[in-house]
């Protein structure tokens, strides 16, 4: 404390109060950094670090079995790093800002960013894409996916007078307080039938400005929809002058023969169609990801773009566009998460959760989640998930619907040899063993 604080008795915490009377609404107010504020991932993440101290090696009764956050642990192919290291070493621009064009130069990066994804979309022959389809419809998206939702379409489009239709449970990140810009939200709990989940589209109305966040493949249901369903869908959307921001990060994984939005005619009418490398191709830390829409939205959210970005680093879309232009990469990847599945469902299953099975897609499984374990009853699905984390060291992501309990069950893990899991096949049998040996209520 200097002379000045000695005399007005201002120490380290007032200055502290000082700041923290400056947070915004926006961010939480005064108790933004309270207990459980944060973002979900993160708070989840934290006490998984807490309570891996536990961990005794060679024993593995002990470890904890984390199955919450659908973050791909595999490596990229290396094909994808090699073509990072070229261009980092035939491009005198290699590290220098991207901004909205990319890069462009060195062998075999000939092409601008933004004209090679014309190119492999229009490669890919979705049955959506007409002629008149050109560079004008696609900009690459430094921050993948989350920066689009968060920044990207949210300084372009929203403002006071946008409704945000969010179906829930799902990806939060563009209705977060921080990022819809003052856009109101309706949150739409999704209805769970005989089929699978499902958006009820019939309870949604028809106003001026009206966007829909349509994640499809969903996080985390699996929940996709057939070709003809897309079609009814669009034709809704555009019939009630509603926007679709299509979040496609799972378009790579799917396990049954949906397709993507791109497939139906007249998706340009209404869609802002968002896609990635991070999880079909195991490459989330580049942050690559593709914006598709018509021409007047691209050159919006270009404008966004580049006043609150200066592009990705280039070598990093390098790697993203040798992905891209690889999209057989992506087979064995579904092959081997779907084998993962089958091995989860199959567990879940002898341990009593009767919903559980293979998804349509993606990297997760939903299941109802028991309301007491071992006569333990729990008032909250908090109190729930916490104590699977704490007592059965099983560390899994939780949603309320519609005052209904869900648990997401994540096959995204490593083995654990230091632990006596060596093998994937080996932590789910440790994690079935000890929902087998509990008393689960549902």
């Amino acid at each position: 404390m200097n002379e000045t604080d000695k005399k007005t008795g201002q120490g380290t915490e007032d200055i502290k109060d000082d700041w923290r009377g400056l947070v915004a609404e926006r961010c939480g107010g005064e108790n933004f950094d309270a207990p459980g504020e944060g973002y979900s991932f993160s708070k989840i993440l934290a006490e998984e670090r807490e309570l891996e101290k536990g961990n005794i090696k060679g024993d593995p009764s002990s470890a904890l079995i984390k199955l919450s956050v659908a973050d791909p642990v595999w490596k990229m192919q290396k094909e994808a790093m090699e073509a990072a290291m070229l261009f980092y070493k035939e491009s005198l621009n290699a590290t220098r800002y991207t901004d909205l064009t990319g890069i462009f130069d060195g062998n075999p990066f000939l092409n601008k960013t933004n004209e090679e994804i014309c190119r492999l979309i229009v490669e890919r022959k979705y049955a959506g894409i007409s002629d008149s389809f050109s560079v004008d419809w696609v900009q690459y998206s430094p921050g993948s996916i989350k920066m689009a939702l968060s920044t990207y379409i949210s300084t372009a489009f929203f403002d006071k007078d946008t409704l945000i239709i969010f179906p829930t449970p799902g990806y939060p990140v563009i209705i977060s307080p921080m990022n819809r810009n003052g856009a109101m939200v309706e949150e739409v709990a999704m209805n769970q039938t005989k089929k699978g989940w499902e958006i009820p589209f019939n309870y949604i109305g028809s106003r001026e400005k009206v966007f829909l966040y349509f994640n499809v493949p969903h996080n985390p249901t699996g929940m996709t929809y057939s070709r003809e369903e897309l079609k009814e869908i669009v034709d809704w959307a555009i019939k009630r002058n509603v926007r679709l921001v299509v979040d496609e990060a799972y378009d790579d994984i799917r396990y049954d023969d949906s397709v993507s939005i791109l497939e139906i005619p007249g998706w340009e009418q209404c869609c802002i169609v968002l896609k990635s490398v991070s999880k079909g191709y195991n490459a989330t830390g580049l942050r690559f990801g593709i914006i598709i829409a018509k021409p007047t939205a691209i050159k919006a959210l270009r404008k966004a773009m580049d006043v609150k970005d200066s592009g990705l680093f280039g070598p990093s879309i390098a790697a993203g566009l040798e992905c891209s232009r690889h999209p057989e990469w992506t087979i064995k990847t579904k092959r081997d998460y779907r084998k993962l599945h089958q091995l989860l469902a199959n567990g879940l299953k002898k341990a009593g959760f009767e919903d559980a099975g293979i998804p349509g897609a993606g990297l997760c499984q939903l299941t109802k989640a028991p309301r007491a374990v071992d006569g333990h009853c729990f008032e909250s699905l908090v109190e729930c998930v916490q104590y699977f984390r704490e007592n059965l060291q099983i560390s899994v992501m939780h949603y309320e619907v519609n005052s209904d309990w869900f648990f997401r069950w994540a096959v995204t893990f490593r083995p654990m040899p230091e632990y006596g899991l060596p093998t994937e096949e080996s932590v789910i049998e440790e994690a079935v063993s000890r929902l087998q040996q509990a008393e689960l209520v549902f």
